[in-house]
């Protein structure tokens, strides 16, 4: 089974698509699970009317998030999707099928594509800027990795605000954790007014900070 888990906060706007694009994919024993961190809007109803299973949590950093929908999971694979992008038809196959063809792969890793959000107003999509070129580097719609692997390296740190998931990919690398990348692009990733990063790039700039003081001083 594959767990896929989507960590949402007031994500009303955009949830139904995202989680809709999970349930597209051509992929049988899947289940869903939707972590809603102090939501005020219906984001957990959305959810819920779409045959999800939901937790919530109370005023968590994404980490904390994260490993909440962990818990619950009982799949053997572990794929996080943000609550406002969108997985591409077959993206979830794609990753998946690289541990039929090797079964020594314990995480898989693929590329993402940016758009900016159609329904915003003109002033609105000006503001943004979606790369031009597909990337590595994201963690959520763009890797599955086995659950095995939370229980050899540890959960995600739940003290960082912003800078998770690079602290996560450190300790993939750290720990030896064999992993495959695919210049595949499963996930769209959406840009919009609200968007964690851009509206917290203080407190992700003193992650990476603390992140790279924490790896010099292990060496």
């Amino acid at each position: 089974m594959i767990s896929v888990i989507i960590a949402a906060k007031n994500a009303s706007r955009y949830i139904k698509e995202a989680i809709e694009s999970v349930q597209k994919q051509n992929v049988q024993d899947m289940e869903m699970i939707v972590v809603c961190d102090s939501c005020t809007d219906n984001t957990k109803q959305i959810a819920e009317d779409l045959g999800c299973k939901t937790i919530e949590v109370k005023f968590s950093h994404i980490g904390k998030t994260r490993n909440a929908g962990l818990k619950e999971a009982k799949g053997e694979y572990i794929l996080y999707v943000d609550s406002d992008d969108v997985m591409e038809k077959d993206g979830i196959l794609n990753l998946y099928n690289e541990f039929l063809k090797d079964n020594t792969v314990e995480a898989v890793f693929s590329m993402s594509h940016e758009f900016v959000s159609p329904e915003l107003s003109d002033a609105d999509k000006g503001k943004l800027r979606a790369r031009q070129d597909d990337y590595f580097g994201a963690l959520a719609g763009c890797s599955i990795i086995k659950k095995e692997v939370f229980d050899k390296i540890g959960t995600f740190d739940e003290v960082l605000k912003a800078g998770d998931i690079v602290e996560y990919q450190i300790r993939l690398q750290q720990k030896n954790i064999k992993v495959k990348k695919i210049p595949v692009v499963t996930s769209r990733r959406r840009l919009h007014n609200n968007n964690f990063g851009r509206s917290n790039k203080q407190q992700e700039y003193k992650d990476y900070i603390t992140i790279l003081r924490n790896k010099l001083n292990k060496k």
